[in-house]
């Protein structure tokens, strides 16, 4: 990280200020990451509930699962071993909020594509009727008017006026 120091001095007193940048992570990927997290939550959330509720419809699972918890609960209650279970809890975040920023980007990157599609189709029709009809009204209405009322005024006084203040500069 990249540091900018300023110092004032007023009465007596010494002000400093820092402003820190960060040069490793620019604000666009901060914001990407954030909604390729917050897209890909959902999706990881229902694959983890559609995980869980297998585990404890099937009997079997059921009772690993439910010893495995028991097991949990007695190193949480546990002093010695309460950090080492935070610890292991706080990876399982992690890797799940990467999990999810991962199936977020894909999402995200779908959707652009899909949009970009769809924005190019819209574009394919509407160009044709826009040659067809818009730019002969436009040729026919308006560039006579600007020809006949707009540029001569443009020539009368915009003109002379940013030759003026080219020659003052």
């Amino acid at each position: 990280m990249a540091t900018k120091t300023t110092s004032t001095t007023s009465k007596n007193q010494t002000k400093t200020t820092q402003a820190t940048t960060a040069d490793a992570r620019k604000p666009s990927k901060q914001a990407l990451q954030a909604v390729d997290v917050a897209i890909g939550a959902g999706p990881t959330v229902a694959e983890n509930v559609k995980t869980t509720a297998e585990t404890w419809t099937n009997s079997e699972t059921r009772s690993k699962e439910i010893d495995v918890l028991q097991k949990r609960v007695q190193t949480l209650r546990d002093s010695a071993g309460r950090k080492s279970e935070i610890e292991t809890l706080r990876k399982r975040l992690a890797a799940e909020i990467e999990k999810a920023e991962s199936k977020g980007g894909d999402v995200r990157r779908q959707v652009t594509d899909q949009l970009i599609g769809q924005a190019r189709k819209a574009r394919d029709r509407v160009e044709p009727v826009y040659r067809e009809r818009v730019e002969p009204v436009y040729k026919e209405r308006v560039e006579p008017i600007v020809k006949e009322r707009i540029e001569p005024v443009y020539r009368e006084r915009v003109e002379p006026t940013v030759k003026r203040v080219v020659e003052r500069v």
